[in-house]
């Protein structure tokens, strides 16, 4: 009778530790939810927000243009907002400190500093298809404004994450993507305008290829590994952004910005091709696989 009481007894204290760790794990998935779901309204707030400047931008455009020209930019626009909405919403489970994993409640200065470059580099897709040669001054220079702005919001977001002390994976992560995303879309309007050689567009797709690159390793359960820290990195896709920026700009002679353009196209293919020699296990063999 005794061993059955100390049978009992602790089946009793077994049930009642499951009982406190099933409860803390509900308040914890209750807590990230309340998060989430917070993280959430702002981003729908702030898409609703960035719908409503495509919108004012497409009916100025309806009297400086016309309406083909207005429905063309809203439709374009929007569909780019939409991706980079979509990008933002399917990370949002990132929005914490990669150093001591503390879980922000909202998106922060930063974050949004970000989604505002989204939004102008949306703009500026909206003006894909137009003919510089028939379009107003107002749709000439707006694709150069808005890219340019967005490209100067680069060095902002991470400056103003780090002082009100919200880095976070999120924004790390949102802000190469979209940096890959305005390299997609600027330098394909400067291409069709004639401001940029046609094989800069190189410089365009080669982050997708890295990421298909990557993606694919992952799939066929080959290793992956963690790119060494290089500042040089980000200062080259810098440079790409003050070109494409440049060449957007009506005044600036193509004879100018396409053999800049192709100089400058040429580094930042040798760094990937380095950094995929890295990734791959190529290059040197680290430890660490991610």
């Amino acid at each position: 009778s005794i061993i059955i009481s100390c049978i009992e007894s602790n089946t009793k204290t077994q049930f009642l530790l499951n009982l406190v760790d099933s409860f803390g794990f509900f308040l914890l998935n209750s807590a990230m939810l309340q998060f989430y779901t917070q993280l959430k309204k702002e981003l729908i707030t702030l898409g609703k927000q960035g719908v409503v400047f495509l919108v004012l931008i497409a009916i100025v455009l309806s009297f400086t243009d016309n309406s083909s020209t207005a429905v063309r930019f809203f439709s374009l626009g929007l569909i780019t907002w939409l991706y980079v909405l979509k990008i933002c919403h399917s990370k949002l489970s990132l929005n914490y400190d990669s150093d001591n994993g503390k879980q922000f409640h909202d998106l922060g200065f930063g974050n949004r500093v970000t989604l505002v470059r989204g939004l102008l580099i949306s703009a500026t897709a909206g003006f894909l298809g137009s003919n510089q040669s028939t379009v107003s001054e107002f749709a000439l220079f707006s694709p150069a404004v808005f890219y340019t702005v967005a490209a100067i919001g680069d060095a902002l977001d991470g400056y103003i994450a780090r002082v009100t002390n919200q880095t976070s994976h999120l924004g790390r992560e949102l802000d190469n993507a979209l940096d890959a995303l305005g390299l997609l879309i600027a330098p394909t309007l400067a291409v069709l305008w004639g401001k940029l050689e046609l094989w800069y567009l190189g410089v365009s797709i080669s982050y997708y290829i890295f990421r298909l690159g990557v993606f694919l390793r992952t799939q066929a359960n080959l290793p992956v590994y963690p790119l060494p820290p290089n500042p040089f990195r980000r200062r080259i896709a810098g440079y790409q952004m003050g070109i494409v920026a440049t060449s957007l700009w009506a005044p600036v002679p193509a004879e100018l910005t396409r053999p800049i353009g192709t100089l400058l196209m040429v580094p930042l293919l040798v760094r990937f091709i380095l950094d995929w020699l890295h990734v791959s296990g190529y290059f040197k063999n680290p430890k660490e696989q991610t």
